[in-house]
């Protein structure tokens, strides 16, 4: 079986998806899944020698999270292409040019089953495969850039439309896709994603070295990571937390992670604000090292998403240990345990009850690791569910 497999992701800062795409990628390989795996990336074909350090690179980051920028470039070039994702001439120049490139470039491999990691399919003769991992385009158009709205949402109509078929990352995002794009659900496949095995419970002395400069205390402070953006609801979260320090409830200070999303600005002014009473601290991005001791030490992770196709955050603090407060109905239900908090995400209150009763909970079970959760799903199993509908894919191929 012959694959060629987006690798986009792959050259962006690393996010979920390039998460995704390369454990994905190194799982395929490393369990012989597939005969011959190849990689495509903005228009070329990777030469084999890229192929292991591509996939080894940041294996095991967290959505929005990725190391801190090492040149001066980092920062100019992901501003660049947030700018140029926003505007109307950039978007028609690549949706005219690279129809043409990808038929060149793909010919000779249309033998095999192209997989698109990120909703998106190029212009491919075989059989393919592409990833939906949300409808957050499709159902809240507005956490996104008006213009990226109306170019993508033509873009996943087609793909969806055209690919022999669908991956999504939960049985609830596999619904909607069903029921929005109205097609057969033979079509659809749910396939979940995986933590890394670096999230894992640690102890108070595996995480001192860490906490101690922050100032802060095992298993007593609440934790968000991921990107900072209007859809992770940090508004309820900042106004919850407000609310519960005014009241006395707790002393855990809260510990933002993450990079900024786009509109953005109201929700840094919320978590300013609270560094600046001294109850918060941002941390903007942190390494591959730093992240698995956080998601450890915390004594609750606040993930109360408006909307996400699977939630990696929340199965991370699952498998390191640490308690989820996250929304009832949602992606990260479906994985939920019994330590877990399910909350309304959009009242404030309820919001609140999640949080002292995770400061509750802390005290009654004196500050230790909770178990591990999260160990049904890995990597290798994603890899073979999803080498199974390649094998699919390629069955339905003429």
């Amino acid at each position: 079986m012959r694959v060629v497999l987006g690798a986009d992701p792959l050259f962006q800062p690393a996010t979920g998806i390039g998460n995704y795409t390369r454990n994905l990628a190194s799982n395929l390989l490393a369990l012989q899944l597939v005969d011959e795996l190849t990689l495509y990336a903005n228009g070329a074909v990777l030469p084999g020698e890229r192929l292991a350090s591509l996939i080894d690179s940041s294996v095991g980051s967290t959505p929005g999270q990725r190391s801190r920028p090492t040149s001066a470039n980092t920062g100019g070039v992901s501003k660049l292409r947030g700018y140029l994702a926003s505007q109307r001439w950039a978007l028609r120049a690549y949706k005219t040019l690279m129809p043409f490139v990808d038929r060149v470039r793909l010919h000779p491999y249309r033998d095999a089953v192209f997989h698109s990691p990120n909703y998106l399919l190029p212009a491919f003769a075989g059989p393919t495969v592409v990833t939906i991992h949300d409808l957050s385009i499709q159902r809240y158009p507005q956490y996104h850039p008006a213009e990226r709205v109306r170019f993508l949402d033509a873009r996943i109509k087609d793909a969806a439309a055209t690919a022999t078929h669908i991956i999504t990352d939960s049985t609830c995002v596999r619904r909607e896709i069903l029921d929005h794009f109205g097609m057969d659900e033979a079509r659809v496949t749910a396939i979940p994603l995986a933590a890394g095995e670096q999230f894992k419970p640690r102890t108070e002395e595996d995480c001192r070295a860490v906490l101690e400069p922050l100032k802060i205390r095992y298993k007593q402070f609440f934790f968000f990571a991921s990107t900072i953006e209007p859809r992770k609801n940090l508004l309820r979260i900042c106004a919850a937390y407000r609310a519960l320090r005014a009241a006395g409830k707790t002393d855990w200070p809260i510990i933002f992670v993450g990079g900024a999303g786009w509109e953005s600005d109201a929700e840094h002014e919320e978590i300013q604000s609270l560094v600046q009473r001294g109850w918060a601290q941002y941390l903007g991005f942190v390494d591959a090292a730093t992240l698995p001791i956080l998601y450890s030490a915390a004594g609750a992770l606040v993930f109360p998403s408006i909307y996400e196709g699977f939630g990696l955050p929340a199965l991370e603090a699952q498998q390191s240990g640490t308690r989820v407060i996250t929304s009832r109905g949602s992606a990260m239900a479906e994985f939920a345990s019994e330590q877990d908090l399910l909350v309304e995400p959009l009242e404030v209150d309820s919001l609140i009850e999640g949080m002292v009763s995770a400061v509750e909970l802390a005290l009654v079970g004196d500050g230790r690791a909770l178990d591990s959760h999260g160990s049904g799903l890995s990597w290798q199993n994603t890899a073979r569910l999803t080498a199974d509908v390649y094998q699919k894919a390629l069955g339905a191929s003429p």
